[in-house]
């Protein structure tokens, strides 16, 4: 899909050229989602550029994410898709500068895209480079809204963890859930904590081919640039925070759940002893000899079922006394 962004005098206006229709004339931003070959050849026979493949987005040496050909800036990173879903992706984007245009090229659908696209209308962008920053400011933003619910998440999962309550049944399957809990919103951080570093990249790349201009154009990019940059390394930071805590939870969880298991292990080992004196009188008094001394007693069968009894009931108020049950 080929979208053309042209500016007016309130903001930006979105066009989507057909194939028979001209290209638009002074274009600020081209973003060109899930393009088609005839769209990508007309666009870079528009604007007299080279767009890369979507397998050399792919590729992971920075030699190939980051480089400057012809005058443009091409700068690849990876963005945060689908986070509301159990599916996270990461998904990689192509920004390339050529004057005062901006091509972005992608094969998802990553929400800061879709609401600065939505926001465009109402701004007054006159550059590629101010909607370059500004999709960047949407990105970061995004990203700090996700690290904040998966703070918000780790709460709560904390509460669940360590609330004090007595062992019940299906005690296990909450742990379980909780697990998995722990495991989405891990994985969550984890890409948001990779999207966030290639960005951290990316402006690095910008800071340094920005050069040393004195326009105030100039300037202001810089500004801006460094910005973005502080606010990355924070969300950085407060990234590994939450991945020491999803570990010390992950770690507390599994601790749990061995408890839990203890704690039925040692239940069935002190029934287990509870009825092993009985069980012994029992195979005493079952013995089939010809001469035992209560065979005849006419209270011999209550008197073994007493001492049944009373050999269950002692050993089960000592483990009552020691706190064992």
């Amino acid at each position: 899909m080929l979208t053309v962004y042209v500016p007016e005098e309130r903001g930006l206006t979105a066009i989507t050229p057909l194939a028979e229709d001209p290209f638009p004339a002074a274009p600020v931003w081209v973003d060109l989602y899930s393009p088609t070959a005839e769209e990508v050849t007309r666009v870079e026979t528009a604007l007299g550029i080279a767009l890369p493949t979507r397998e050399e987005m792919q590729e992971i040496e920075a030699s190939s994410r980051l480089y400057i050909e012809d005058g443009a800036a091409y700068m690849t990173a990876v963005v945060l898709a689908q986070s509301e879903s159990d599916h996270p992706q990461l998904a990689a984007v192509t920004f390339v500068l050529s004057g005062t245009r901006l091509v972005t090229i992608r094969h998802s659908e990553p929400k800061p895209f879709k609401v600065f696209a939505a926001r465009a209308p109402r701004l007054p962008l006159t550059s590629g480079q101010a909607v370059f920053n500004g999709l960047l400011e949407a990105i970061i933003d995004r990203a700090a809204d996700i690290l904040e619910r998966v703070g918000t998440e780790m709460e709560t999962l904390s509460r669940s963890v360590f609330a004090h309550s007595k062992a019940r049944v299906g005690a296990s399957r909450d742990f379980q859930d909780i697990l998995e809990s722990i495991g989405l919103t891990g994985d969550l951080n984890s890409r948001a904590a990779e999207s966030l570093m290639s960005m951290g990249r990316v402006l690095a790349f910008m800071s340094a081919s920005s050069g040393g201009g004195a326009g105030k154009a100039n300037k202001d990019l810089r500004q801006s640039v460094k910005i973005m940059w502080r606010d990355v390394q924070s969300l950085l930071d407060h990234a590994n925070f939450l991945s020491d805590k999803i570990t010390f939870l992950l770690s507390a969880t599994l601790g749990m759940i061995g408890i839990e298991q203890s704690t039925i292990i040692k239940i069935f080992s002190v029934v287990a002893v509870i009825f092993l004196p009985p069980t012994l009188v029992a195979s005493i008094y079952g013995m089939n000899f010809e001469i035992m001394p209560e065979l005849s007693w006419p209270f011999g069968y209550p008197f073994a079922l007493g001492l049944m009894i009373v050999s269950a009931i002692m050993p089960f108020l000592y483990f009552k006394r020691k706190g064992w049950l």
